[in-house]
């Protein structure tokens, strides 16, 4: 049992953290209106698991190309044999630029915005969001984090330490939870928090246009695009795209075909 724990242990917290976050979700949701789970449920953990099958089946992914990169001194880091004082800052500054640049152009690119509409057609938001990429968004995005892996020569175990926080800090920020109003003020101050993940994933397009980051919220502070209010004010709050219909939003085969129809 325990070299099961131990060998599966990355697995086992993973959705162990869906199961805990969920429950916290029942007890204390944001949004108490019906999460149409019936419906959901099964597309946004299809996609999560289809996904996690190609992440297992990706023979050198950021971690692996860090650790060649470091073996061959390739990257920036490398190059400048930066101390760990100075290469650790610069990878958190790297690595959450990374994914906001990513993020951003998924928004602004026809073809990856594309793609990336499956995330945004969830007619709710919870923690099941979190799991809801389309599978071939999910390899660009595996591909442009190795390439800046390598370009930069960032340090595998920071790498590794500032993923596996940056997946537990996405689940959060989809959460369907309800969080005292002095808290999330001063969470947002430094991080993205689920208020602010919130207005990204509304219907209207200039809160959607918005809060790019994904663990901290200075660089949409810095660029620009940080909202901390809804635009359409005295309008009901909606989740979802106006041109993808719950019924689609639902069904995993639509879903895996929205980027081509």
């Amino acid at each position: 049992m325990d070299a099961f724990i131990r060998d599966h242990a990355w697995f086992l917290a993973f959705w162990g953290t869906i199961v805990l976050f969920g429950m916290m979700e029942s007890l204390l949701p944001q949004f108490p209106e019906q999460a149409d789970r019936a419906r959901r449920w099964p597309t946004n953990f299809g996609l999560g698991i289809l996904n996690g099958l190609i992440m297992s089946s990706v023979p050198i992914a950021s971690v692996g190309s860090a650790q060649w990169a470091a073996e061959y001194g390739v990257g920036l880091l490398n190059w400048l044999a930066a101390p760990w004082w100075l290469a650790v800052p610069c990878t958190l500054l790297i690595k959450s630029l990374g994914h906001y640049v990513f993020h951003f152009f998924c928004h602004k690119h026809p073809q990856l915005w594309r793609l990336h509409r499956v995330h945004h057609s969830d007619v709710h938001l919870d923690v099941s969001s979190t799991l809801r990429s389309h599978p071939l968004e999910m390899i660009a995005n595996i591909a442009f984090t190795i390439s800046i892996v390598v370009v930069f020569g960032l340090p595998p175990v920071v790498v590794l330490i500032y993923e596996t926080a940056e997946v537990f800090a996405d689940m959060l920020a989809h959460m369907n939870v309800r969080i005292p109003g002095a808290a999330e003020r001063c969470a947002r101050a430094l991080f993205v928090t689920p208020g602010l993940h919130r207005l990204h994933h509304s219907a209207a397009q200039a809160d959607t246009d918005s809060n790019y980051g994904s663990v901290f919220s200075f660089w949409d502070r810095l660029f620009g695009t940080f909202h901390a209010e809804a635009t359409r004010t005295g309008l009901p709050f909606r989740f979802g795209l106006d041109d993808v219909s719950p019924e689609r939003a639902g069904n995993l085969q639509s879903q895996l075909k929205l980027p081509w129809g």
